[in-house]
């Protein structure tokens, strides 16, 4: 009995199936979407219509450039500056006048720019092309000028110093030394600074011959020896500077003496110079 519901339930099935097999392939129903067309299929995509278009032209440089064009030069030539040959030793210093420190001793043939004119006095403000910090006055009798001045600007000196040094100088004595003679002076020191060297140089007038020497100190002598050590000499003091021994007896003769006393030691600093005649009494 199962054997034939089994028999009839897979007959059945068949049946079914068989009706709804399809007797030929089907048929979309769906609308294809439309082809495109060959104007769209050929067409190039356009830059956007803000973009410019590319140059086309080549540019071609201009055949005389500008920026290196070379400048004419100038029809007036720049004249050398004046300059200063010194003909005798000179000090040179911060002002026009003795009184002001020293910057610099200068030898004869010394050669110096001169950078600018005083406003009067017989100076000329020089400057050492080998030391251009070297910035002074020097006195214009003892140059020889060449160039223009009248070129130069003209400069106004720095007030004098307060404290100007300064001394008073008298012959004292011969003094006889190992057979030798010496002059001995005597030195006050009537300004507002101290003194710590000194230059001496005499002149026998009748043999015209000079002693010089330098000294560092101011001490008072009897005969060969140091009776006192004077060094430096303040202001208001005495001291003694002396000649270099002569060889002769110059006691009968007339003289020429040149004292000069410094601020700084190695006649440096401020100096000062008197100048006397003097015979021994």
């Amino acid at each position: 009995m199962k054997t034939v519901l089994f028999r009839l339930m897979v007959i059945t099935i068949l049946l079914l199936t068989g009706c709804n097999l399809p007797a030929q392939p089907a048929i979309p129903t769906t609308t294809p979407a439309a082809s495109p067309t060959l104007a769209t299929l050929t067409e190039t995509p356009q830059p956007p219509t803000d973009t410019p278009a590319p140059p086309t032209e080549t540019l071609t440089p201009s055949s005389t450039p500008t920026e290196t064009a070379t400048p004419e030069p100038s029809a007036t030539p720049t004249p050398a500056p004046p300059t200063a040959k010194v003909i005798r030793e000179s000090n040179c210093r911060i002002g026009p006048a003795g009184n002001y420190a020293l910057v610099a001793t200068y030898p004869s043939g010394k050669v110096l720019n001169i950078i600018a004119r005083d406003l009067g006095g017989g100076f000329v403000f020089v400057q050492n092309p080998e030391k251009p910090e070297e910035q002074c006055y020097l006195l214009e009798k003892n140059l020889e000028i060449s160039g223009d001045l009248a070129l130069l600007p003209r400069i106004t000196p720095p007030p004098t110093p307060t404290a100007a040094p300064n001394f008073t100088v008298t012959f004292w004595r011969f003094m006889l030394c190992k057979d030798q003679y010496i002059a001995h002076f005597k030195v006050v020191n009537t300004g507002d600074s101290q003194f710590r060297s000194a230059y001496v140089k005499v002149t026998d007038q009748k043999r015209k011959e000079t002693l010089e020497q330098s000294l560092l100190a101011f001490d008072l002598y009897e005969g060969c020896i140091v009776a006192k050590n004077i060094a430096p000499l303040l202001p208001g003091g005495t001291g003694y500077v002396q000649s270099a021994p002569y060889k002769w007896d110059p006691r009968p003769n007339k003289h020429t003496a040149v004292i000069m006393l410094c601020s700084e030691q190695g006649l440096k600093g401020v100096c000062v110079t008197k100048t006397l005649e003097f015979q021994d009494r």
